[in-house]
C-alpha cells in the first residue's frame, strides 16, 4: 500500500486504465479481456479510486490519458459516468491535452459527443492496418472503411487532433503494401502517426501461431526498409518524427507520451494502471476482486511499491530521453541528479558516439539515425 509520498510539485500527467475490448487482437499482450459483464462494477470502482487518490495526492494535470484496453467499447451510459468522474477529479484550468484512445469498431457518434462535452481534445484511434487481410490476422474488429468514417465522425464532433495507430512487419506484409497503407493513411490527414513494427509476444495467439508454422518471423531488413521509407514518405508530407515510432505536425507532438520519455512523474488510475512519483514505481493490483474490494475498503489499490535508485533513476533518465529525437537535455539531467552526465556516463557516452550511435550537442546527446535503427542496443549500454 502507499502511504504518504513526499512530492516536490504537483502531479502533472494521470493515467486511467480501461481494461475491456469487445474482443482481444492476436498481437495484445496489454491487460484486457472481453467481460462486459463487468464493466458497471469496475466503472464504479474506477470512480471510487479516483476520489481516493486526490485525496491522498495533489494534482493539477496538464495531460490526461485514458488508454486500455478500448475505451471506447463503453456503453454510452458508463462513458458519461466516467468522464463526469475524470472532469470532477482531474480537470482544471491546467490541463492542456486530454487524450481517449478508441477502437474504429466501437465509436459512435454520441461517445464522440460525450468525449468532446467532458473536454477530450486528443483522439487516438488504433487502426493498424487499411487492408482486410491484415486486419483479420491482427484479430482487429473494424475495417479501413470504419476507420475512414471514425476520423470524419471524429471531426465533426469537433475534433482537430487525431493520432492514427498503425503496424508494419506483419506476416506475409510487403513493402509495396506498406506504401500503400501509408498512403492511406496520410490521405485522413491526421495531426499525429504512431507507427509500431509488430513483435510477436510471448501467450498471444500470434504467438501459438508461429509456433504451429502458420505464420513466420518477419525479416529485420524488410522491416527496416519499411521504418525507413515511413521516415521519408512522411517527412515529405510534414510529419516531423520526434521519437522513434511517433510523427507529427509541427505543435501536434503528444505531451502526455513525453511525460513517459522524459520520466518526469505521473499518477496511473486503474486496474493494473502503473504510477511513478520519484523514487518510487508502483502498479495497482491487476486482479478484478482484489481491486474492487480494495477500494471498497477506503485503500488506494497498489501493490508493494519499488523503490529504484539514484543509479537505476539515472539510467532511465538517459535512455528513455534518448528515445526522443531531441535526445537527453543535458541541464535536466545536472538539475535532477545533481551531477553531470559526462561524469556518470562516460565511458557509455565515449562507446556510443565512438560507434556513430549518438552525437553531442551543446545543450544535448541523441541518437543518429543508425543509433535509433539500433535503439535497444544503445540503451543497453547505460545499464549496469
Amino acid at each position: 500500500m502507499i502511504k504518504s509520498t513526499k512530492l516536490t510539485k504537483p502531479i502533472e500527467a494521470v493515467y486511467i486504465h480501461i481494461p475491456f475490448c469487445l474482443r482481444k487482437c492476436n498481437y495484445c499482450d496489454f491487460l484486457s479481456f472481453a467481460q462486459p459483464q463487468q464493466m458497471a462494477k469496475y466503472v464504479e470502482a474506477l470512480i471510487a479510486e479516483m476520489a481516493l487518490a486526490v485525496n491522498q495526492f495533489e494534482v493539477q494535470a496538464k495531460t490526461i490519458f485514458i488508454g486500455g484496453g478500448t475505451p471506447s467499447c463503453l456503453p454510452e451510459g458508463l462513458m458519461e459516468q466516467m468522464l463526469q468522474a475524470v472532469q470532477r477529479c482531474f480537470v482544471t484550468d491546467a490541463l492542456i491535452e486530454y487524450t481517449m484512445e478508441a477502437n474504429p469498431g466501437t465509436l459512435t457518434e454520441k461517445k464522440l459527443q460525450l468525449m468532446h462535452q467532458y473536454g477530450v481534445n486528443r483522439l487516438s484511434l488504433g487502426v493498424q492496418s487499411d487492408r482486410a487481410d491484415h486486419l483479420q490476422i491482427l484479430g482487429r474488429i473494424h475495417s479501413f472503411d470504419e476507420a475512414k468514417q471514425a476520423v470524419q465522425m471524429a471531426r465533426n464532433a469537433g475534433f482537430d487532433n487525431i493520432n492514427l495507430d498503425f503496424m508494419y512487419g506483419l506476416p506475409g506484409q510487403t513493402v509495396e503494401q506498406w506504401k500503400y497503407t501509408l498512403q492511406n493513411a496520410m490521405a485522413l490527414e491526421p495531426q499525429h502517426l504512431s507507427l509500431y513494427q509488430l513483435k510477436i509476444e510471448e501467450g498471444t495467439v500470434l504467438d501459438t501461431w508461429l509456433a504451429q508454422g502458420k505464420i513466420s518471423e518477419f525479416d529485420d531488413e524488410l522491416a527496416l526498409e519499411m521504418y525507413r521509407m515511413a521516415q521519408s514518405m512522411l517527412a515529405e508530407q510534414g510529419y516531423g518524427q520526434y521519437e522513434i515510432s511517433n510523427y507529427a505536425k509541427a505543435g501536434w507532438e503528444s505531451l502526455h507520451n513525453q511525460v513517459y520519455w522524459r520520466t518526469d512523474d505521473y499518477l496511473g488510475v486503474g486496474l493494473g494502471a502503473c504510477s511513478w512519483i520519484r523514487p518510487l514505481r508502483w502498479n495497482n493490483s491487476f486482479d478484478m476482486d482484489d481491486y474492487a474490494a480494495q477500494i471498497h475498503k477506503g485503500r488506494l489499490p497498489a501493490q508493494e511499491p519499488e523503490h529504484l535508485t539514484e543509479t537505476e533513476q539515472m539510467e532511465e533518465t538517459v535512455f528513455m530521453a534518448l528515445r526522443m529525437n531531441s535526445g537527453l537535455e543535458k541541464i535536466i539531467f545536472e538539475q535532477r541528479f545533481g551531477q553531470l552526465v559526462e561524469a556518470v556516463f562516460a565511458a557509455a557516452l565515449q562507446r556510443c558516439i565512438g560507434r556513430g550511435w549518438m552525437e553531442e550537442t551543446d545543450t544535448a546527446y541523441r541518437l543518429t539515425e543508425e543509433g535509433r535503427v539500433l535503439g535497444n542496443l544503445v540503451f543497453l549500454e547505460f545499464i549496469e
